[in-house]
């Protein structure tokens, strides 16, 4: 099961994990079992309750688990374009981001792998490192459409909008 906002498991940074250790083999695994269920380019494991540092990422054809990822450059160049997110389904925004990313990380092996992604592959992977960190795409947009996307939200889930919680 897919955890939505406001659960603040989202919210927390989550901490490192060995990917031979007997808690990254299983996040690996429910990884993975969950990304078979939803239509999606990536997953946090955070995003099914797990507090570690892992992601599985679709780049190109290939489904990667990711252990402690880190976007260790960032391009200047910034693309705008719409982006949503599992645990906020129903919505999306025009959310910047950088249009190219170096990414540090260790895969399911344990080998450090380090990638350098642009464009929907550089999103991805910033959109993922951010949940990890405990940031949702929202926190990334202006005052006022950050408030407009989390009433459309509400609405969508049955609610009545309000004021959002400032983010951390």
């Amino acid at each position: 099961m897919i955890l939505t906002y406001p659960n603040p498991i989202l919210r927390r940074p989550a901490r490192p994990v060995d990917p031979g250790s007997r808690e990254g083999q299983e996040a690996a695994s429910a990884l993975r079992a969950a990304f078979g269920t939803i239509e999606a380019l990536g997953l946090a494991a955070n995003q099914i309750g797990l507090p570690v540092r892992a992601v599985l990422v679709r780049l190109g054809e290939e489904e990667r688990v990711l252990f402690n990822p880190e976007i260790v450059e960032r391009s200047a160049e910034l693309v705008v374009d719409r982006e949503g997110c599992l645990s906020l389904p129903g919505v999306e925004a025009e959310v910047p981001r950088a249009r190219d990313v170096v990414v540090q990380a260790v895969d399911e092996g344990g080998a450090f792998v380090e990638l350098h992604l642009s464009e929907l592959e550089a999103r991805l992977l910033q959109h993922e490192v951010d949940h990890i960190n405990g940031t949702l795409y929202v926190d990334l947009l202006a005052k006022d459409e950050r408030r407009r996307v989390l009433a459309e939200f509400r609405l969508a889930r049955g609610g009545q909008p309000k004021e959002p919680t400032p983010s951390p």
